[in-house]
């Protein structure tokens, strides 16, 4: 069936034809009969002695050639191809171009055939002006040309070689130029609806670029990697696409229609679902009605590369969403079945499988394929990585951060939220901007690269529910375990299982069509986090499309579950919106999906998702919390930190084993503070973001600023918890042991020297968490702005109360009203007092020059000008206490304090005094 009759679909009053771009010339495609025979070679001679595959082409593989047979009616005709990973350069069962199929066709240009890309992003209806505009604008793109290596007089078929093909970087790998010597076919496969294609690509060259060091190929010089590659007869007709609503989310499949009459947009957004039909002799469906299973059901093959451990668990978690389909009517819309030795062959097509690989980098996800004309999906593959489960071995890792600095982030939380570890997994980079230079010489992307690397991460997908979830394991294997953490311990088995149980639920919901929800854990008010009469009948979080932590009870609370073992509220309703069976044709469905979607309201079906995460201000929009108080969730997890602080030292190594791990243990309690720091730090400035439409019931404004009381409770919490030396006075006997692992061989981090854990180092990070969200211009702005949009009863906060609470809690060692503070200083709080000037300084003065002297290009313009007259006010008023405190004799005979005030004093006035200029080249 050819594109121009694939899909009708019902937009406002009239029909409109999907087109699928220009169309690709129209004139009748010649036979191949009509062209001389003695201008090719025989098609006999050519084929003799190859192996056949007969399917949707017919396949012959002779030699070192892959040869495939295209008839006359599949010339112009749409196929989708599929591209994966099957093995190899640690990219194993990765799928590829799952973000936007691929729709390609096969077109006769004289003695040779065209592999052309359709431009399937824009449309109009058929025979108006805007359809001849959208073939005049818009072109396919022709791949490449195949040379005509037989004709089959029998069939009117034409022989093309498959290897012109895939003997290249067609999957666009970037490993290095592929070395078509040292490239070989592996299986092939003819099936009646799709071919499968794999081939053995080695590449020669650097790879640096992509891995930066991993240990995955154990020769650069020869990488080979196993590609598949398929073509995929598109669906039959008769799937009725289901139009999308911003207020839930889902993956969607977008054309751009220029005949659309939509004063807002031409866009046409198709939710990505499956085909889940009821049976045609059944009643339509209401309420309450009979449950009926359907024509054709979602099934899953559970690979036999799964631990039998962990069977139990991956099935429950698939089967969790039947419990979805039936509040809509479908039983068992989703069946589960188990791979024996030799079944079937996990890579094709016509499969759905949950796989388990092997991997240093802990991860899962949930691809799905979907028609891009439809947003029909069409097959799903999961992949769960085993590294995930090995709790015990979590490391700090690498980030860069938006300046292209390599950092170890105290606070993951915050690490995941600003998008430094989005490249985890080595498909991250693929097609977008990489993390280094192509000179591979450390030297920084772009901010603007490094969004472009974001933006392409959220559309292809990319999950990373596992990466972060091996900490929290480790988490809480520490706190059950009271503090002992080692290789083998037995730990609660309902801990791995209901981890191994939420995530699979996590990445089955991708591949029914569900996008992330990272408002979905502040569903339930933290003191009810562990009562399971509640967490097991509405859920631990509102959708495990979120990235939850592992819920670890505080001291002196009973502990609950550690992971949700069931859907949540809004799980359910993004099934209902995608997958209802409506009656009453168009129309009815459309007013039916607005009666679905107008439940947006509800407190148990918020919903915010990646880009929100980037780019909104909503301080309960976040991945790794948990709870309706994510301020909350931050104090308890320190809490945790705390009550494992005063075990750690005697209980987290027993005799004849390494300190190391108690260095790893001690990265967690680390990781509390910052996160905590973290999550507090944005309720201040921060804006409640709402995706309610005009008239639904019980409706929000879209946008909230934050309440004024729970902004300086914030303040408070960090004035009296971070901003300060005295949570982080650790035993000396805890940091004496805090050594690294000395190995030095492939796969280990090389440390050079004693190996001494950098514990003021980690605390500076933590408080400059704190000051870079306070002080960011960002939130400096929107504390201004917001005060415009609050009641006249709220008292809102300004961003001088801002300066005035970080002032006086950094400076609290420093006379006040000709007072001197009897507060000892300390290296704590010395960096913390350097850092907090520093950006003090560089809001009046900006940036050295290479000069060396200050200069003002009219202020720094990433903060309000208020802020730049506030920051030169707190100096000058610093410096003044500065004064009185070396007057009074500064601190005694502590050097160090003396040397540091002596220096601020000198900064400060240099500081003040700066020449101001106009912006110079």
């Amino acid at each position: 069936m050819s594109l121009r009759r694939l899909a009708a679909l019902t937009m406002g009053a009239g029909l409109v034809a999907i087109a699928t771009g220009p169309a690709v010339s129209q004139s009748p495609t010649p036979a191949p009969a009509a062209m001389p025979e003695k201008k090719f070679p025989d098609f006999e001679s050519v084929v003799r002695g190859a192996k056949v595959s007969d399917g949707l082409f017919t396949l012959h593989h002779k030699d070192e050639n892959v040869f495939a047979e295209i008839t006359p009616f599949q010339l112009d005709h749409p196929f989708l191809m599929p591209i994966s990973v099957v093995r190899g350069a640690g990219m194993g069962g990765s799928t590829l171009n799952f973000d936007e199929q691929w729709v390609v066709l096969f077109k006769r240009v004289g003695d040779k055939v065209h592999l052309v890309r359709r431009n399937v992003r824009f449309t109009a209806k058929s025979g108006t002006p805007a359809a001849k505009a959208v073939e005049t604008t818009y072109a396919d793109s022709v791949l490449m040309a195949l040379p005509i290596k037989a004709l089959n007089p029998m069939k009117g078929s034409i022989l093309i070689d498959l290897n012109t093909i895939f003997f290249g970087d067609l999957a666009e790998l970037g490993l290095g130029s592929l070395d078509t010597n040292r490239t070989t076919w592996g299986k092939i496969k003819a099936f009646k609806k799709n071919v499968e294609l794999q081939v053995q690509a080695t590449f020669n060259g650097s790879r640096r670029r992509m891995f930066s060091g991993a240990d995955d190929v154990i020769d650069g010089r020869g990488t080979t990697v196993t590609v598949q590659y398929g073509f995929v007869e598109l669906p039959d007709f008769g799937y009725q696409p289901r139009y999308a609503d911003n207020r839930v989310g889902h993956f969607l499949s977008a054309v751009k229609d220029f005949s659309k009459e939509n004063p807002d947009t031409s866009f046409v957004r198709m939710v990505n679902r499956w085909r889940l039909e009821r049976p045609a002799s059944a009643p339509p469906w209401k309420d309450g009605g009979k449950l009926v299973p359907p024509v054709k059901p979602i099934v899953f093959w559970i690979e036999n590369s799964v631990p039998e451990e962990f069977r139990t668990a991956v099935r429950e978690g698939i089967l969790e969403w039947n419990k979805a389909f039936e509040k809509i009517g479908f039983k068992n819309a989703i069946e589960v079945r188990q791979q024996e030795a030799g079944e079937f062959d996990p890579e094709d097509i016509t499969y759905s499988t949950f796989r388990w690989i092997a991997s240093d980098v802990p991860f899962a996800i949930g691809p799905s394929r979907a028609n891009p004309l439809t947003g029909e999906i069409l097959d799903a593959d999961i992949l769960f990585d085993a590294s995930y489960i090995q709790y015990y071995k979590t490391e700090q890792r690498i980030f860069r951060d938006d300046k292209g600095r390599l950092i170890e982030p105290v606070s993951d939380i915050r690490a995941s939220q600003k998008g430094w570890d989005l490249p985890l997994h080595p498909l991250a980079f693929r097609g977008s901007p990489l993390s280094w230079n192509d000179k591979d010489d450390g030297a920084p992307i772009t901010p603007e690269a490094r969004q472009m690397q974001r933006l392409h991460a959220i559309r292809n997908g990319y999950c990373q529910c596992a990466a972060h979830k091996r900490g929290e394991l480790a988490m809480a294997v520490m706190s059950a375990a009271v503090g002992v953490v080692k290789d083998g311990e037995k730990v609660p088995d309902e801990l791995l299982q209901q981890a191994v149980k939420e995530t699979t639920m996590h990445e089955v919901g991708h591949t029914l069509g569900l996008r992330h929800n990272f408002k979905a854990s502040t569903m339930l008010p933290n003191e009810k986090l562990h009562d399971t009469t509640i967490t097991r009948k509405q859920g631990l979080v509102g959708s495990v499309m979120d990235y939850n932590p592992a819920n670890i009870a505080p001291p002196g609370v009973k502990q609950g579950d550690y992971f949700t073992t069931t859907l949540g509220p809004y799980d359910y309703w993004a099934i209902e919106y995608a997958y209802r069976p409506i009656s009453g044709g168009t129309e009815g469905e459309l007013s039916e999906l607005k009666k679905i979607a107008s439940k947006v309201a509800d407190p148990n079906l918020v919903y915010g998702t990646d880009e929100d995460v980037f780019g909104s201000a909503d301080p309960f929009i976040n991945r790794w919390d948990l709870g309706a108080d994510p301020m909350q969730f931050g104090k308890d997890r320190i809490k945790v930190a705390q009550d494992l602080l005063g075990k750690l030292a005697d209980k987290a190594v027993e005799n004849g084993e390494s300190y190391s791990r108690l260095r790893l243990a001690f990265n967690h309690v680390m990781q509390s503070y910052g996160n905590a720091a973290f999550l507090t730090a944005r309720h201040v400035g921060g804006i409640v973001v709402n995706r309610d439409f005009k008239g639904d019931p019980n409706g929000r404004d879209p946008l909230v600023p934050v309440k004024a009381d729970k902004q300086r409770e914030a303040l408070t919490f960090l004035k009296d918890n971070i901003l300060t030396d005295k949570p982080f006075a650790f035993p000396p006997e805890l940091l004496r042991k805090l050594v690294v692992q000395k190995w030095s061989h492939w796969g280990t981090k090389m440390s050079f020297g004693g190996g001494e854990y950098p514990v003021n180092e980690k605390v500076l990070a933590i408080q400059e968490t704190v000051l870079d969200e306070l002080l960011d211009g960002g939130t400096l702005a929107r504390l201004q702005n917001s005060a415009r949009m609050v009641g006249k009863d709220e008292k809102p906060v300004m961003i001088a109360e801002v300066f005035r609470t970080l002032t006086d809690s950094i400076f609290t060692d420093l006379p006040t009203d000709g007072k001197v503070s009897s507060t000892k200083s300390s290296v704590v709080l010395r960096n913390l007092q350097r850092a907090y000037l520093g950006r003090l300084a560089n809001m009046v003065v900006g940036s050295k020059n290479d000069g060396g002297s200050f200069v003002i290009f009219l202020g720094n313009s990433d903060v309000p000008p208020d802020a730049r007259s506030l920051a030169r006010k707190h100096l000058r008023d610093i410096g003044k206490r500065i004064d009185e405190s070396l007057k009074a004799g500064g601190k005694g005979t502590d050097d160090e304090a003396v040397a540091f005030l002596e220096e601020s004093k000198e900064r400060i006035a240099k500081i003040l005094d700066a020449k101001v200029t106009a912006n110079e080249p």
